[in-house]
């Protein structure tokens, strides 16, 4: 026996639901991806096609796989974030003659794993913090401690205790400036309550 189809207006009313799981922020971070894969950020007669076509794909695939929400998301703080990119930026730049005058110094570059402990209990703010430390070149994260709010970081030459140290600050601050440019206000607060009882200012 064939069962009857569901009523048009149930069929609306899921569709509706799926519609308004649709995180917009998600959907423009996706986008970004599927331009850069496809070199579309070039002025070709194609590129504006791409942006709506990967646009609408992120759409479809949020539509047919549902995200859960990113709670409790992020805020953008203009002054902050663009200090936060500016700092980035330069970090990179400097990073990247770091690692070149590495590659060209005879002899062996020892490296260490350390690991670094998150101020903050944002999972969000975890996970930025950890794609930005592996995108700065010579450190990648090998493990994140999701419970234990830590990061194990790959550091190319940190091969004495003040290295080490060094690059335990330099993730840290990486976390900071991307709270404080990116954090909701607990974030924000929990980093400074943490300031507050002893950690160092960066």
């Amino acid at each position: 026996m064939i069962e009857p189809s569901p009523p048009k207006s149930i069929r609306a009313m899921g569709l509706r639901r799926r519609l308004g799981k649709i995180q917009i922020s998600v959907a423009l971070g996706m986008t970004l991806v599927w331009m850069l894969l496809f070199d579309a950020f070039q002025l070709r007669p194609e590129s504006l096609g791409l942006l709506l076509l990967g646009f609408l794909a992120s759409v479809a695939i949020m539509l047919v796989f549902p995200l859960p929400p990113i709670k409790p998301g992020f805020r953008f703080w203009p002054v902050q974030g663009v200090w936060m990119i500016v700092y980035i930026t330069w970090k990179m730049f400097v990073a990247s003659f770091q690692v070149t005058a590495q590659i060209f110094t005879p002899g062996t570059v020892h490296s260490s794993v350390i690991s670094v402990k998150q101020r903050t209990g944002s999972d969000l703010m975890l996970v930025c913090t950890a794609i930005v430390t592996t995108v700065i070149p010579g450190s990648v994260i090998v493990e994140v401690g999701q419970a234990e709010r830590e990061l194990f970081v790959h550091v190319l030459g940190a091969d004495t205790e003040e290295k080490v140290r060094n690059a335990e600050k330099d993730v840290r601050a990486l976390e900071e400036r991307l709270v404080r440019g990116l954090g909701t206000r607990a974030d924000i607060a929990e980093l400074e309550e943490a300031l507050a009882s002893g950690e160092e200012r960066v």
